[in-house]
């Protein structure tokens, strides 16, 4: 059976387009009765290889440089500018979840996650109003978006190696399995919360691209209730951001409680998982 490596620019506007709202919270969702799993080496390959598409051609090098430079001149970017930067920055994310959902090292390269976590952190400045940050971030930006690292960062992209199927089909549940390691204590830190939303943001991304190219109903159901978990995770978290930016709360320390809905929407999704 032949496995595509190439798609259309429909296919890749249809992947961003739901990328885009891989964290919208709507109240009304439900998950398939059946979890899709067992996932075909035609499927994976094909979601892998739609995900390294959308990065090489879904971002434009220079428009990435010119807005380096501005962060780092401005400390400031105009609303435009910001959309053009959060959609950049979200092919970037939607790639390195890639690199850690189908390659063996299940981790992103250095230099990719220091760029991609760079712009988190810029993200992060901005909507705290941390000109100071934004300046030093923007410098190191402006030396990572260089000529000479973005070549390093295409070889990585094409370069990377998928994984075995089954070894694919290992990690996402492996993933799932450790939510009520989280759930199971009474109250968890923000660093906790976030690296419990990352698991739920690196299932959506593989939903998002599984229903671009295999759009079923169950596979747009994960997707709505993983958005619906990954949106609320997301607002509570910027809001942890701000207290750790006032200095009223510690991010690696103090302990926060997961709200009950989110519990009970984590809680349903591993039980569905494992319910076979």
């Amino acid at each position: 059976m032949s496995v595509r490596t190439q798609f259309p620019e429909q296919t890749l506007k249809t992947l961003f387009d739901a990328i885009l709202v891989n964290d919208v919270a709507e109240t009304e969702v439900t998950l398939p009765t059946v979890i899709p799993s067992d996932f075909s080496a035609e499927q994976v390959a094909e979601c892998f290889a739609l995900c390294r598409q959308l990065w090489l051609e879904g971002i434009s090098y220079t428009q990435f440089l010119d807005l380096a430079w501005k962060i780092m001149r401005n400390q400031d970017l105009s609303e435009v500018d910001r959309v053009a930067f959060k959609h950049i920055r979200a092919k970037y994310k939607h790639m390195g979840f890639g690199f850690i959902l189908y390659t063996p090292q299940h981790k992103r390269p250095f230099l990719y996650e220091a760029t991609s976590t760079l712009m988190g952190e810029v993200q992060d400045a901005f909507r705290n109003g941390l000109r100071k940050k934004v300046f030093l971030f923007g410098v190191a930006l402006r030396l990572l978006a260089s000529k000479f690292f973005q070549k390093k960062r295409e070889r990585m992209v094409l370069q990377a190696q998928l994984d075995t199927t089954a070894n694919f089909n290992a990690y996402l549940k492996n993933e799932i399995a450790k939510i009520p390691d989280y759930l199971n204590q009474p109250a968890v830190t923000s660093a906790q919360f976030h690296a419990l939303r990352k698991i739920i943001s690196r299932h959506i991304s593989f939903f998002d691209t599984l229903r671009t190219l295999y759009p079923t109903e169950a596979n747009n159901q994960m997707s709505r209730f993983l958005s619906a978990i990954n949106g609320l995770m997301g607002r509570m978290h910027d809001e942890l951001i701000a207290q750790s930016v006032a200095g009223t709360l510690d991010y690696h320390k103090d302990k926060i409680e997961i709200p009950e809905r989110i519990q009970a929407m984590l809680l349903l999704l591993h039980n569905r998982y494992f319910s076979e």
